[in-house]
């Protein structure tokens, strides 16, 4: 059991809020808390931490804050095993963070995944940047690092296409369930193999070098095919790709044999060059410190009345943060509906902010222990996290 119900600083931060009544159209902005100030607790310079109580409306809140500029902290993913493939708890991803990366300080879940047990269990359902390798494409919306350092909060989709020697052209996914009639690329870091079925799967090797590049956006890379293989479930390694094929799809094979050369593309529909950290999830509660419309396919009793778990990430020109709030118990925390998630996020500070995966997803982890009281009352293996790293002196 990791449940703790007071932060490891031993300072127990009190809060008033005030749970105002509600009516609202679609798209509409209401407060649905009014907050006291927030009082942080350093935990590393540039790094703060407050765990906002509520009693009467039963809400426990756990915020970090992280000053953007800082050259000494870090933000970065994780996968559960390393790889898309596979689940694992937060604080067990936290741990196998390489100590060349930095020190982890504090870390939250991260995007919707495939949960249920099977050959892609684990697979995020949106845009995933590791170490900045494109892991997993983007698919809506996403929260990620430029090169530069700085934040961003935006809707990007993939246009991944593959250029054939008869100069056809197709789209291309990334490491998820091969779909019918489609073509879907595997590198190494999806596992040790495609695990597809019934498809007809190419061996892509480099061109000229000896090693195939780091995946990214924007980038074209041209490949050699190596070998057609009929069976699937073909072995992925660090010096090839594996490019599945279902269905009509396999109508590009008429012409190729071995030898030939194709070239894959990376285009997304927005311009964000090179991010070297990305994460999915959504909805987007806020932009320009503005509450977003909600989708027209929910329905307004959807946005303000489910209380859940939730977790978010947002920022300002000053500081990034991570929030988490508990919820599905009753003396503790009551959790809390996207309304009022994004009314607590404008308060605290923030203007761009992302839903994250909640539930029993929800994990807040500081200093080598689980904070916040998951509703599963344990740890729940997840897909990926977004962690902040201290780097080495």
């Amino acid at each position: 059991m990791t449940t703790l119900l007071r932060p490891a600083l031993g300072i127990t931060r009190q809060f008033s809020l005030l749970v105002l009544a509600s009516a609202v159209s679609a798209g509409a902005e209401t407060a649905a808390f009014t907050l006291s100030k927030i009082n942080y607790a350093r935990v590393v310079p540039g790094l703060d931490y407050a765990h906002v109580r509520e009693t009467n409306q039963p809400l426990s809140i756990h915020i970090a804050r992280l000053e953007r500029g800082r050259k000494d902290l870090q933000m970065l993913t994780s996968l559960g095993q390393g790889r898309i493939y596979g689940l694992a708890p937060l604080s067990r991803q936290v741990t196998a963070v390489p100590r060349s990366l930095g020190k982890p300080v504090v870390a939250i879940n991260g995007d919707f995944f495939e949960i249920r047990p099977g050959p892609y269990q684990g697979d995020p359902e949106g845009l995933h940047i590791l170490h900045g390798e494109v892991v997993s494409a983007p698919n809506d919306k996403a929260f990620w690092i430029d090169p530069d350092g700085e934040p961003h909060i935006g809707i990007v989709y993939s246009r991944f296409e593959i250029l054939w020697p008869d100069q056809r052209r197709s789209r291309f996914a990334l490491n998820q369930p091969p779909r019918p009639h489609s073509a879907t690329l595997f590198t190494a870091a999806f596992g040790d193999t495609t695990h597809a079925t019934n498809s007809t799967e190419l061996v892509l090797e480099p061109l000229l070098e000896n090693s195939l590049p780091s995946f990214r956006l924007a980038e074209t890379y041209r490949v050699r095919v190596s070998e057609t293989r009929s069976e699937g479930n073909t072995t992925l390694a660090s010096n090839r790709w594996v490019l599945t094929l279902t269905d009509s799809a396999t109508t590009n094979l008429a012409s190729l044999k071995p030898g030939d050369t194709l070239t894959l593309t990376t285009a997304t529909s927005a311009n964000i060059p090179n991010p070297v950290t990305a994460i999915g999830g959504g909805p987007i509660l806020l932009r320009d410190g503005v509450a977003q419309p909600w989708p027209a396919r929910k329905s307004l009793t959807d946005y303000l009345q489910p209380r859940h778990p939730r977790t978010a990430v947002g920022y300002n020109e000053h500081f990034i943060y991570f929030i988490a709030v508990d919820g599905r118990q009753r003396e503790l925390s009551a959790g809390i509906s996207f309304v009022e998630l994004t009314s607590l996020l404008k308060q605290i500070g923030c203007t761009e902010a992302l839903n994250l995966d909640g539930g029993g997803s929800t994990t807040f982890w500081l200093n080598g222990k689980v904070l916040n009281s998951p509703s599963d009352k344990r740890e729940r293996h997840i897909a990926n996290a977004l962690i902040i790293v201290q780097q080495p002196k």
